[in-house]
């Protein structure tokens, strides 16, 4: 079978045959074939509910607008995490509070987060950062004991699995996203998770319009509904979400077997993680390289890498509006300044994967740098 590789998944010709058979069938818009994906989304992930959107923001706005999140309540975000999951809780007019990550795993830790609880918050959102699940129980315990809602960013963390169960049906509500780079694509998507009757129908009606019956609007809503085509597309892909996540295992099983140097830290899986998402495998390099020279190096080798996005708070915008540092948020801007995403993607040969590693290894000792 031929697949065409795009960015971290495959695309075959059932792809193309199921989204042929969605036209000829005269209905391209929301559908059956939505409906579908949802169904299928709720066996894999254990959940009452799934919700399709059109794409993740847009999920994690309507999440917040389900909650009733407005002007005056907190939201605590990461800094270190896509732009969208700060940008949700400005366009509900609420009050964004930023908050370290983990210099580890990149992820939030509950002794930061309760540093950061007010009188007013009323949502934390905890993020998956590059698939790596955080620490559900103590985040749920944490969100009870004082009395706010938990929402999991798990745009990255799809297939990744927390304590012997998969993402999803940890906290009360999950929500994912297709985009184009994600371990399954619908070029552009997203899904909720929850086992909550009330916030699942509110996010039904919300990414609808607002719409309870035709035409009969009653909450300001958002034309976010996923379309037949993008869901026929991603129930394709989703078939084969297993077979991914173990081949994308195996390249991290490798990288773990033979990138070893003293200069590399690999990613550090705590124990309730059983298994990465690998949406991507990020090193972190010791602060005596020059990351800058190192990506340039490799690029010299032929081998790609990404640096991810860089923390809210070093962004233009939210510096612009709020006058943010980058020592603001040591934590989150130190781990951004030594992370880099080196290749994981379907299809990596094992002679391609000791290429990359030697070059790497090779590579450090031209980048070193003088440290103050």
């Amino acid at each position: 079978m031929e697949f065409i590789p795009i960015a971290n998944t495959y695309v075959g010709q059932e792809e193309a045959d199921a989204v042929y058979n969605v036209v000829q069938s005269g209905w391209i818009s929301m559908g059956k074939k939505v409906e579908e994906f949802e169904r299928m989304f709720c066996e894999y992930t254990g959940t009452k509910h799934a919700v399709a959107f059109s794409n993740g923001s847009i999920s994690l706005q309507s999440i917040l607008a389900a909650l009733d999140v407005g002007p005056g309540d907190e939201v605590i975000v990461p800094s270190l995490t896509y732009i969208s999951s700060a940008n949700a809780v400005l366009f509900q007019n609420a009050e964004l509070v930023l908050c370290e990550s983990d210099p580890l795993t990149f992820n939030v830790t509950v002794e930061d987060i309760e540093q950061k609880i007010t009188s007013r918050t009323k949502v934390i959102m905890a993020v998956d950062l590059k698939g790596m699940p955080v620490d559900y129980d103590a985040l749920i315990q944490l969100a009870k004991k004082r009395g706010v809602y938990l929402i999991a960013d798990s745009a990255e963390s799809l297939g990744a699995v927390y304590k012997g169960k998969r993402i999803g049906n940890q906290a009360p509500v999950h929500s994912f996203s297709f985009f184009a780079n994600k371990n399954i694509t619908t070029g552009e998507g997203g899904m909720v998770t929850t086992n909550d009757d009330r916030m699942a129908e509110l996010l039904r009606i919300y990414r609808n319009q607002g719409q309870e019956g035709r035409y009969n609007h009653t909450k300001l809503g958002f034309n976010a509904r996923l379309t037949d085509m993008a869901a026929a597309f991603g129930i394709e892909q989703f078939k084969r979400i297993d077979w991914l996540i173990q081949e994308k295992e195996k390249i991290a099983r490798y990288y773990y077997n033979n990138l070893k140097h003293e200069l590399i830290r690999l990613p550090v899986l705590p124990d309730f993680v059983d298994q990465h998402s690998w949406y991507m495998f990020s090193i972190s390099l010791d602060k005596s390289i020059n990351r800058d020279k190192f990506i340039a190096k490799l690029k010299d080798h032929n081998i790609d890498t990404r640096l991810s996005f860089p923390p809210v708070h070093i962004q233009d915008y939210y510096i612009n509006r709020f006058g943010y540092k980058p020592e603001d948020y040591p934590k989150a801007y130190e781990a951004f300044c030594q992370f880099v995403d080196i290749p994981c993607w379907i299809g990596l040969r094992e002679e391609q994967l000791e290429y990359i590693c030697s070059r790497m290894v090779y590579s450090l000792e031209d980048c070193k740098q003088i440290v103050n």
